[in-house]
Parts: structure tokens; C-alpha cells; sequence
């Protein structure tokens, strides 16, 4: 890759990505396979594979720096579903968090089965405890509370799952600001034998406490030429949850980024590109929104956020999900028409780290790759592939060496305004957590 240009300055990707620096998916492979364990935000895991990020940018000759933060988390005291007429027995539950807690006793009351919490079975459900088909969102939510339910268990799961998958279903956080109903998840087919057990009475106990816990970012900074006050940043979150390893969810991710650091570190660009891995994403996006929270001062020099979430799975297609303008889609597709590497590109406020930045403004998107596992024991190094990590590493660097390099950048730097309101429904005032210095 030689000169400056604009948009249109591209050229094969086996001249784009040459040998020098080149970008190697058994590199990035072998370092899934390395750090492929849990890695619960919070932990000494998380901790030790933030320590691999920062030696593998030590032996590209980057500066890496980490960048810590303390988040508030639910932590779960009890939690179950205890069936107390026309027979007896308890049954797991996965409470949701930062739902209201039971008293220590827990609650009694009728069962009833309301779909998906339509108007008219709704009508029935007053001084009730619910099963509604998951998952319950916002405007689901304040239905039930309108409906007076005194308690709720989305149904999650399939007929299908083993045992061990039964019992391994991650927990959700809620996104309601002051949520005032008890709420879990029942297994599909623990919901199935309640329905047509006619369980008539159940006892519901959630009980859960505010903790803190610690967690870092990790990121470096490639700075540009003559376009060095323009930031762009390309991101992966490295977390787990603590039901699987994550190879694919999302440390596959992790190493594609750390690809393309390597290889811009021998390629200057012309705008400033920042690399940053996420801690506690699977919190809910916390690492993304404690850098918000640091570099607030400078978020208006970003110019757009290329993020990495599910990767690395030989079968399947890849999607951009753009929170942006149309003209951000449009780009992204001439860039890989160019590339003659095959996409789907889509418009939407994506469930990951992006969503951070598109919320402070800035123009993002999340490169993700349909696959298997995602936040089960399934989840392993097994099912991922040095060709496809290869691939991924080379179409988000086709687009960020492209942008990085143009006179202009091909779109503004703004969120349209129904992507904005979304956000702020999502996230609100409030941002569990704190930065550490």
C-alpha cells in the first residue's frame, strides 16, 4: 500500500496486504487458541488475557496502555421457582439482572401462561406471576407493569438442549431504569411441564446485591500523518461469559484487531487510528462506555468506530451492522466491491460496543460473522478457523486503510436521529462505571 489517495485509491488486497507486516490468520489463531478460557469481567482470567493483549502489542514494537475501571454488577443470592399447588416441586431459574428482589421468602402467587403478553391475555394476569416468551424488553415490560403482574419468567431455551445446556443459560441484564418487578428465565421445557402440569401456584424468590468489580481496556495509538487530528478506532471487546470460553464471542474478534494493529504499525496512516480492546462488554458494554467516560474530552475529534463481535467461524456470512447515515453503508459496500470480498451490509443499532460510540455521535459500525455457540460451552477454539480470522482481519483493513488514507472522509460525522433516540432508550442516564486512575 503506497501513496495517499481518495476513496476510490484501492488496489488488490494481495498488493494491499503485503508481505511485509503481512496480516496471518494462523498468527491470530494461535492466539484464540491461547487465551480460549473463561473470561468473566472482573476475574484474574480477564485480567491475564488483557496481560497477552499487552505483550502481543510489545512484540509488534507498540506501546500498548491499560486503561482500568470499576463497574457496579448484580450479584445473585438466591434464585428459584417453587411450585406450590396442585403438586410440589422447584424448579432453576436464571434470575435477570438488576431485576427488584423477593423478600427473603420469596412471593406466592397463580401461574399464568400469557404468550407474548398480548392485550387480552394481559387482561387476566393482575396479582399474577407470568410466563411470557422472552425476551421481555422495554415496551414488553411496561406492559407487564400496566397489566399489574407481581412477577414475570421469560421462557428461553429450546426443546433440544442437553441437560447441561439447561442449566447453563447466561443470565440478561435489564435495560428498564428502575425496573420494579421480580423477573427470571425458565427453561423452555420447565415451562413446557408447568403449562401442561397446570401448575396453579408457585413461589418466586430473586434476591440479588450490588457489587463492584475491576476490569481494564486495553489500546494503542497509531498516530497519523497530515489527518492526525481525525480519529478513527477499530475495537474488539476480549471478555466472556462465564458459561463458555468465547473463542468465537468474542476473542476471535480480539485477534483480528490485533492484526490489523500490527500491520498499520508498519503502514503509518494518514488519520490517527486507535486500537482498543473492551473489557466487561458482556456487562453491558461497560468497557466501551468507561472510554467514553476517559476520553470524553476528545470524542469530537472520532470520526467513526469499526468494531469486531463474533468472528472467526470458517461457515456463515459477514454483516455490517451501521448505526450511520445511508452514505456509511454505501461506502462500506464500494470498499468491498473494490475488495471483491462478498458482505451484507445493514442498518441497525447493533448489540455491541459501537453502540457507545454512535451514542455520543460518532458514525459506527459492528462487523460480525453468523456462527455457532455464542455464550454457550459450545463456544471453543474448535470451531474456529486461521483462514476465516484472515479474511475477517483483511475486509475491516481494506475499510480502515481506505478511510485512513482518503483526502476526505466520504460521509459526516453524525447519527441519524432515529438511531439516537434508540440509544438514549437504551442507555439513558445511567453508566455503571467509574474510571480508576
Amino acid at each position: 500500500m503506497q501513496g495517499k489517495g481518495g476513496i476510490g485509491t484501492v488496489m488488490n488486497q494481495n498488493v494491499i496486504f503485503d508481505e511485509e507486516c503481512q496480516i496471518n490468520g494462523r498468527r491470530a489463531c494461535e492466539f484464540v487458541k491461547k487465551c480460549a478460557y473463561v473470561r468473566e469481567a472482573g476475574t484474574e482470567q480477564e485480567v491475564r488475557t488483557a496481560e497477552a493483549l499487552m505483550e502481543e502489542l510489545a512484540s509488534a514494537g507498540l506501546a500498548g496502555r491499560v486503561e482500568p475501571f470499576r463497574f457496579r454488577q448484580k450479584k445473585v443470592l438466591a434464585e428459584k421457582l417453587i411450585v406450590t399447588k396442585p403438586y410440589e416441586k422447584e424448579y432453576d431459574i436464571i434470575s435477570v439482572l438488576n431485576c427488584e428482589n423477593t423478600p427473603p421468602e420469596g412471593i406466592v402467587a397463580p401461574l399464568l401462561y400469557v404468550e407474548y403478553g398480548d392485550e387480552i391475555s394481559l387482561s387476566h394476569a393482575r396479582g399474577k406471576i407470568v410466563l411470557v416468551n422472552g425476551p421481555v424488553k422495554k415496551e414488553k415490560y411496561e406492559c407487564l407493569l400496566e397489566a399489574g403482574v407481581v412477577g414475570f419468567l421469560e421462557i428461553r431455551g429450546t426443546p433440544n438442549d442437553k441437560m447441561e445446556d439447561r442449566k447453563e443459560m447466561s443470565p440478561r441484564i435489564h435495560q428498564v431504569d428502575q425496573p420494579s418487578i421480580p423477573c427470571g428465565a425458565v427453561h423452555y421445557l420447565d415451562a413446557l411441564e408447568l403449562v401442561e402440569h397446570h401448575a396453579e401456584e408457585v413461589r418466586l424468590v430473586v434476591r440479588q446485591e450490588e457489587v463492584t468489580g475491576d476490569s481494564q481496556n486495553v489500546a494503542v495509538r497509531i498516530e497519523g500523518s497530515d489527518r492526525a487530528e481525525e480519529i478513527l478506532t477499530l475495537t474488539a471487546h476480549y471478555d466472556s461469559v462465564p458459561q463458555g470460553p468465547g473463542a468465537y464471542d468474542n476473542l476471535s474478534g480480539a485477534a483480528i484487531i490485533l492484526e490489523l494493529a500490527r500491520y498499520f504499525a508498519c503502514h503509518p496512516p494518514r488519520r490517527t487510528l486507535e486500537f482498543i480492546w473492551f473489557g466487561a462488554e458482556e456487562k453491558g458494554l461497560l468497557g466501551s462506555l468507561s472510554y467514553m467516560e476517559q476520553h470524553e474530552k476528545e470524542l469530537p475529534r472520532h470520526r467513526f468506530n469499526m468494531n469486531v463481535d463474533l468472528a472467526g467461524q470458517r461457515l456463515g456470512g459477514t454483516v455490517f451492522g451501521v448505526t450511520a447515515g445511508e452514505e456509511v453503508c454505501e461506502t462500506i459496500k464500494s470498499i468491498m466491491r473494490k475488495a471483491d470480498m462478498g458482505m451484507i451490509v445493514s442498518r441497525s443499532v447493533w448489540a455491541s460496543d459501537s453502540n457507545s460510540f454512535a451514542w455520543k455521535g460518532i458514525p459506527a459500525t459492528t462487523m460480525g460473522r453468523d456462527g455457532f455457540g455464542m455464550h454457550t460451552r459450545y463456544d471453543t477454539i474448535a470451531l474456529i478457523s486461521a483462514e476465516a480470522l484472515e479474511s475477517g482481519a483483511k475486509m475491516l483493513g481494506w475499510i480502515a486503510w481506505t478511510l485512513s488514507m482518503a483526502d476526505e472522509m466520504p460521509f459526516a460525522r453524525e447519527v441519524p436521529e432515529e438511531f439516537g433516540k434508540e440509544l438514549e432508550e437504551r442507555f439513558g442516564s445511567v453508566v455503571s462505571v467509574s474510571y480508576v486512575s
